[in-house]
């Protein structure tokens, strides 16, 4: 792919987020959408800057499942050039209500989303197992030094 395609791109994507950004300031509450444009903007940022970034700091107020939703939608365009992927609403392991962005065929089918579910929980799982194997041997690691 060449640059000036890449650039091409690039500028259709940004046409594309654009026009729905202004869709959605059309429909949402002006402190919402002020919200989601700032979370776009600094997502924009730390894309192009190769950076990562955590969303939700202390003076930061929570996000409604609206902005949730469109930001999700909005990074998805970010991330694939594309507006063909779907939010769905996604349980996390531990119950707590969150997204996920697939692919719309999987969207409409129950049977894969579930299988994507059971992923997701068997990923958690496996996580908390490993992070209470090393809260094991941390614990080891400081009676042996104290001991």
């Amino acid at each position: 792919m060449s640059e000036e395609s890449d650039r091409e791109g690039g500028t259709e994507r940004a046409e594309a987020i654009s026009l729905y950004m202004e869709a959605l300031k059309a429909r949402m509450a002006p402190e919402q959408y002020e919200q989601l444009e700032r979370l776009v903007h600094e997502t924009a940022h730390l894309i192009a800057h190769g950076q990562e970034g955590v969303f939700g700091e202390d003076d930061e107020p929570e996000l409604s499942v609206e902005v949730q939703r469109e930001l999700a939608r909005i990074l998805a365009m970010m991330l694939t050039g594309g507006t063909e992927h779907r939010v769905v609403e996604m349980p996390g392991p531990d119950g707590s209500s969150g997204f996920a962005i697939v692919e719309a065929s999987a969207a409409d089918d129950p049977a894969r989303l579930a299988q994507m579910q059971a992923g997701l929980q068997a990923w958690a799982d496996e996580r908390k197992a490993i992070d209470a194997e090393l809260e094991g041997i941390a614990r080891a690691s400081e009676q042996g030094e104290t001991g």
